[in-house]
């Protein structure tokens, strides 16, 4: 098996650790409320507090990545966020499970760009897609798995004492300890990853010691010519700053977020809400991501497909206006209020389209950021995710204001303005001028 299949699979499951990791609080959020005295209101912040965090933190870690390698800082985040997660069944209220969801946020946020920038140096261009789309399916699946596996082990778990908390809880199910494990298998595949991934291909000098940390695959010189020399964090941040494209990239992710984050922290209160028990809250919410898990796998072969027919200008930015679109119609199906049944297919049918898109959003960064690619992709996923952050707190306003309804009519009109930024974007122009071709 060629190496890089093996890069791009670890890579992949370090992704689908961190969603079990991220999504495995929806699922816990109504028993830790219980157990912990918290209001609706304390539940939306803390349901939004790792997202804000996450996204704060995306431009310098991918900065570090870019800077320092992407192995190194892809390995050390995974332990972060396993000790972190472990943290969270030691927590006694509302500041401290606020502090460790920041905390995870802060940990959680390198890993993305970090893996861009590997799937950028192990990939060739019209293989981007495709793999980029392998690792953010590790990610959906752990979202996908994790609703299922949190139920189970947090039921399984009821009996084993964790610390000096008592056995028993308001709640019913033992979610510390199911925080436990999640920390202590999450040390083990941050020991797989340093062990089996490299920043380079074997083949590539820059893999020498001696030379600059940027392959010299990704500069395009003269002969006799030196390597640009590495960007300082302000120097890339300025770079990205000052472009409109990665502006609408933002906003793109901006929009888009608000309404898929609903499936990761409002979606088992939804379903609470229609009088859904705990039990078939964790396999229907399974379900939806797991849908998302298929759009994941067609949309790498599609928009590697569509840039072949369509060139780097459309062929990035038509699928990822075409999904935004069709995520908007299944938000508004959903905001007439129809059968529960109708609601959840309409709602899996987003998830497909949402990951449809993906890879071609992953794409467009690997195809812009040359030299800077996983400070480009944690520019839109820092942005991203201050509309995750958002989003449990507005829809939670919103739907007490106005109802369901109201929720979803609001998260079909962001996806329309993501669908219009992601048309708008343009693959053809590097940040970078000294990276065009890359």
């Amino acid at each position: 098996m060629p190496q890089r299949y093996l890069v791009v699979g670890v890579t992949a499951v370090a992704a689908m650790l961190m969603y079990i990791d991220r999504v495995c609080f929806s699922i816990l959020a109504d028993p830790v409320q219980a157990d912990l005295a918290l209001s609706e209101k304390e539940k939306s912040y803390v349901l939004g507090a790792f997202f804000l965090t996450y996204a704060l933190c995306q431009i310098p870690m991918g900065a570090l990545a870019d800077r320092y390698g992407a192995r190194g800082v892809l390995a050390l985040s995974i332990a972060a966020w396993s000790v972190v997660t472990a943290l969270t069944g030691f927590v006694g209220g509302f500041v401290s499970l606020i502090a460790v969801r920041l905390l995870l946020g802060v940990t959680e946020s390198g890993a993305y760009p970090a893996a861009a920038g590997l799937v950028k140096r192990w990939a060739r261009p019209d293989e981007r897609g495709r793999f980029s789309a392998v690792v953010s399916l590790g990610g959906r699946v752990g979202g996908a798995v994790a609703p299922w596996l949190t139920g189970k082990l947090a039921v399984g778990l009821v009996g084993v004492g964790l610390a000096a908390w008592a056995v028993d809880s308001v709640s019913g199910v033992n979610w510390r300890a199911t925080f436990v494990v999640y920390g202590a298998a999450g040390l083990l595949v941050a020991a797989l990853f340093w062990a089996f991934v490299r920043d380079h291909p074997p083949a590539d000098p820059a893999a020498a010691p001696a030379r600059p940390p940027e392959p010299v695959a990704d500069w395009h010189a003269l002969p006799g010519d030196l390597p640009p020399p590495p960007l300082t964090f302000i120097q890339r941040l300025g770079v990205i700053a000052t472009r409109p494209n990665m502006w609408l990239f933002g906003l793109l992710q901006f929009c888009n977020n608000i309404s898929w984050a609903f499936l990761v922290t409002l979606l088992p209160t939804y379903l609470k809400e229609a009088d859904v028990p705990l039990d078939e809250r964790k396999d229907i919410q399974t379900g939806v991501l797991a849908a998302g898990c298929v759009g994941m796998i067609v949309g790498g072969v599609v928009t590697d497909m569509v840039r072949r027919r369509l060139g780097p200008r459309w062929g990035r930015s038509v699928p990822i206006a075409a999904m935004m679109l069709s995520c908007a119609a299944m938000c508004a199906v959903v905001s007439t209020s129809p059968p529960l049944w109708v609601a959840i297919g309409a709602l899996g049918l987003m998830a497909l389209c949402q990951d449809l898109g993906i890879p071609s959003v992953w794409a467009y960064a690997q195809d812009v950021g040359g030299r800077n690619v996983g400070a480009a992709l944690g520019w839109g996923n820092m942005l991203g995710n201050l509309g995750a952050a958002l989003s449990p707190v507005l829809l939670t306003a919103v739907r007490e204001a106005g109802g369901w309804t109201a929720a979803f009519a609001l998260c079909a009109a962001c996806y329309v303005v993501a669908a219009i930024s992601g048309l708008l974007l343009d693959a053809s122009k590097p940040l970078d001028p000294n990276d065009a071709g890359v």
